[in-house]
């Protein structure tokens, strides 16, 4: 059993020119996520982790937010998250 209740990838768009960290961890039924880009970090919460995502994604805009959304690593990222869930 996993312990850690965080799910941490890196996304890279070119459009942004700088990566992207996220971090999101399933607490209590709500999800949270934290995104670092380049000195900016944000903060989201969620009924979900699409949610948190989203929340944490806004201060970068609605084009950098859909973007990072689309982006393949995501595959990964809610594959992992799937496969914790069962």
């Amino acid at each position: 059993m996993n312990t850690n209740p965080w799910v941490e990838f890196e996304l890279s768009p070119i459009s942004l020119g700088l990566p992207v960290a996220v971090r999101l961890g399933d607490f209590d039924e709500r999800w949270v996520a934290t995104v670092r880009f380049g000195s900016t970090t944000t903060n989201g919460l969620g009924a979900n982790a699409r949610e948190a995502l989203q929340a944490a994604l806004a201060p970068l805009g609605p084009r950098a937010t859909t973007a990072l959304l689309a982006d393949p690593v995501m595959f990964a990222a809610s594959a992992e998250l799937l496969a914790r869930a069962m």
